[in-house]
């Protein structure tokens, strides 16, 4: 099968260990991640064909964040190196009724120093029939928005399958234009849409299946390209206590997951992420919409029990779930 393409920037994560806050923490544990690079991990951990695109420092800090990809079986070799720094974010864990927290440090980073032509898109999807990008790219910079609509066009040219995640961070839009300027380009090119605004990003549980429609038909009208639109839905009641389901919209049905009861949440960071990539896993390999979302939303519900970005769960993992074989003993 040819290989899925994802094109975004790959963070040093610096969380606090256990339930510890930023402001009392005196050592910090190391990680590293990031919207298309978790999706990435994702996909090589169910056996498919991935290249992770980004550009990182030339020093040890950027070889070390591509091990941390690689190691998953992750493929970097269209990785660019330049500029002077990596992007960081600062992570501290919520606790039941205090929510987690995420501080950015992104500014001047490699990846949003990037210039248009500095990737040769043809080259890179040959042998590609899948390209993901999120909203977090174009939102660090002017220049970084420039190359994600390089890498669509490219796409569409070639005709590769193109997923978005609209993935709206409101601190990072600060370099002149908003979301709503820059996006609406961008998104014309999809083929799948998930988080199609701000709004809609993790619906609230409780929406009724109209809901669904009403948001789905606004943008299958909006961007013409658009085949499917797809939501995830989470239920708040603690920050260690959510519940989670996803949905799928193709103009006609909308195809829903169970709601699974998250108790007990080790890290939901990547949980976003983690649905997209088993979403795309199954849309390549299942025909069956419901099958598709059934196992995307089993496999972000898995990931809201895996410390870190990425979710590194099976596809077995991932079927036992959904035959109810929940938290036996494997021997």
């Amino acid at each position: 099968m040819k290989k899925v393409v994802t094109f975004g920037e790959l963070l040093m994560c610096l969380s606090t260990p256990g339930a510890q806050r930023l402001k009392q923490a005196s050592n910090l544990e190391v990680d590293f991640g990031g919207a298309e690079a978790n999706v990435a991990v994702s996909l090589a951990q169910f056996g498919d064909n991935v290249s992770f695109v980004s550009r990182v420092p030339a020093n040890d800090l950027g070889e070390r964040a591509l091990m941390a990809v690689r190691q998953f079986n992750v493929n970097t070799e269209n990785v660019r190196w330049g500029g002077k720094r990596l992007g960081l974010y600062f992570f501290e864990n919520g606790a039941v009724y205090r929510p987690s927290q995420v501080i950015y440090d992104r500014e001047h980073s490699s990846i949003s120093e990037i210039k248009k032509g500095e990737f040769d898109w043809e080259t890179i999807f040959q042998d590609a029939d899948w390209f993901h990008w999120t909203g977090i790219t174009p939102a660090l910079s002017e220049q970084a928005a420039e190359v994600t609509l390089e890498a669509l066009i490219a796409a569409r040219k070639l005709g590769l399958k193109i997923s978005g995640d609209y993935n709206y961070r409101s601190s990072l839009w600060n370099w002149g234009k908003s979301a709503a300027e820059v996006m609406p380009e961008l998104l014309q090119y999809c083929d799948i849409m998930s988080g199609v605004h701000p709004d809609v990003d993790v619906l609230k549980a409780g929406v009724k299946e109209e809901d669904f429609r009403q948001a789905g038909d606004e943008m299958l009208s909006k961007y013409p390209n658009c085949k499917l639109v797809v939501f995830t839905t989470r239920g708040s009641h603690s920050a260690s206590h959510n519940t989670w389901s996803g949905s799928i919209y193709d103009g006609n049905k909308v195809f829903s997951s169970k709601t699974y009861d998250l108790t007990h949440i080790v890290d939901r960071v990547g949980g976003g992420d983690s649905f997209m990539a088993a979403l795309i896993y199954a849309l390549r390999h299942y025909d069956d919409l419901q099958q598709v979302v059934d196992f995307a939303a089993g496999a972000s519900a898995l990931k809201h029990f895996v410390p870190g970005d990425g979710n590194i769960c099976s596809i077995e993992e991932v079927e036992s779930l959904l035959q109810n074989v929940n938290g036996l003993i494997k021997r």
